[in-house]
C-alpha cells in the first residue's frame, strides 16, 4: 500500500511538472499522468508523480485523516477545543 499526500496546484511549470504546496511545504512534481491540471487544482501526489485529480473536500478529508493518524484524537480533540474557548483568565491580564 501506498501513501498519497493532498497537494494544490500553486505554478504550472514546463515538462508536465507543477509547483504543489500543503500547509508551507512546497515541491516540483511529474503531472503528465493527469488530464488537464490547472492552478488551484488538488492533486494526490506519491513519490513525486501527481497520481490523481481530486476535490478540495477530498483533499481537507484526507489531510485530516493524515494529522489524526500522525497527532492521535486526543491531541487533535485538544487543538480544536483551544480554537473554540474564549481565553480563560483575561481578567488576571
Amino acid at each position: 500500500m501506498c501513501l498519497g499526500i493532498p497537494y494544490q496546484v500553486i505554478e504550472l511549470l514546463e515538462d508536465e511538472s507543477v509547483l504543489v504546496q500543503v500547509g508551507s511545504g512546497q515541491q516540483r512534481c511529474f503531472s503528465g499522468l493527469i488530464e488537464q491540471v490547472n492552478k488551484g487544482d488538488w492533486l494526490l501526489v506519491h513519490a513525486g508523480f501527481a497520481v490523481e485529480k481530486i476535490t478540495e473536500e477530498d483533499a481537507r478529508e484526507n489531510l485530516a485523516l493524515i494529522n489524526r493518524y500522525i497527532l492521535g484524537d486526543e491531541a487533535l480533540e485538544a487543538q480544536a477545543k483551544s480554537m473554540y474557548e474564549p481565553a480563560a483568565n483575561l481578567e488576571e491580564y
